[in-house]
């Protein structure tokens, strides 16, 4: 297995003489992780909790779910906080059927969100970007047609990156599953991946293993594509529960291990240009973590 994982690290430009200990690695890049439950940011005490930890952890950039019940003040109060640590906060929401073409009305509404409320906020108190979540392989309509929600989902995620492009510097970023490289487009031009890369200027890429290697060797196509379409990719780890796939969780390892593997992880991926540091799903499993 080791040697595969070292072939496949070799074909796309990976070149570490070994695996270094943990111990002695620093990390030059930042950390991200998702915040889904945004309750936590109306109080002063949740505000300051989540920036701890977000320090503690070297954090540089949340993506934090839009809920339009939390007052925009709690928002400005956040992302101000948030911005005195270099912490950069992104816009983030989706579900599986903004994929398809009669609920784009859906990207629609939460951009204008978004610059709505950076239009009325100052400037140490705006979102830096937005992500989508959309997963559209959850639907039963991928089983039913694969090739028509692919290729709805990429149009979907290009129309995204217009409407955002269009009066903004805003980045624009999608959370994507590690196997769309093996999905090619019905019109041949190549893989979902690439296309979705393409058109956006982030992926954060879902290769969800609880091992270095088999991260590394999950994400090595994106990370060259990456590198040869000048994109960054965010290399995504799970800390929640699975019971049913628990390879895939640093849920039992804790966090001493997760330390260890991400640390590996970077040390592996560093000298590329597109990578942009490891995201940690999610905020909330992530300070669970047994220690």
């Amino acid at each position: 297995m080791l040697i595969m994982v070292m072939l496949m690290w070799l074909s796309a430009g990976f070149t570490p003489s070994s695996l270094p200990s943990a111990d002695s690695l620093a990390s030059n890049k930042p950390k991200a992780t998702w915040l889904w439950d945004t309750s936590l940011i109306n109080t002063s005490a949740g505000r300051n909790d989540i920036l701890q930890f977000a320090k503690s952890q070297r954090i540089g950039r949340i993506f934090l779910q839009v809920n339009p019940a939390v007052a925009q003040s709690a928002y400005r109060s956040f992302i101000k906080k948030a911005s005195g640590y270099g912490i950069q906060v992104n816009a983030l929401d989706g579900a599986p059927n903004w994929a398809l073409p009669e609920n784009r009305h859906k990207i629609t509404d939460l951009v204008h969100w978004v610059k709505t409320y950076n239009a009325s906020a100052l400037v140490n108190e705006r979102f830096a970007g937005i992500q989508v979540d959309i997963e559209p392989y959850l639907l039963p309509e991928w089983t039913a047609d694969q090739n028509a929600v692919a290729v709805n989902w990429q149009q979907s995620l290009a129309y995204f990156n217009e409407l955002v492009k269009m009066d903004s510097t805003l980045t624009t970023a999608a959370a994507v599953p590690f196997w769309l490289d093996s999905i090619q487009l019905p019109d041949g031009s190549g893989s979902l991946s690439e296309a979705i890369m393409a058109v956006l200027d982030e992926t954060a890429l879902m290769s969800y293993r609880d091992q270095a290697q088999d991260v590394v060797a999950l994400a090595a196509e994106e990370i060259a594509t990456g590198d040869r379409l000048g994109k960054k990719v965010w290399i995504s780890v799970e800390t929640n529960p699975a019971p049913d796939t628990p390879y895939i969780t640093f849920y039992e390892e804790g966090k001493a291990e997760l330390e260890r593997q991400l640390a590996l992880i970077d040390s592996m991926l560093q000298g590329h240009p597109s990578y942009s540091g490891i995201a940690v799903h999610d905020y909330a499993g992530w300070r669970a973590l047994s220690n």
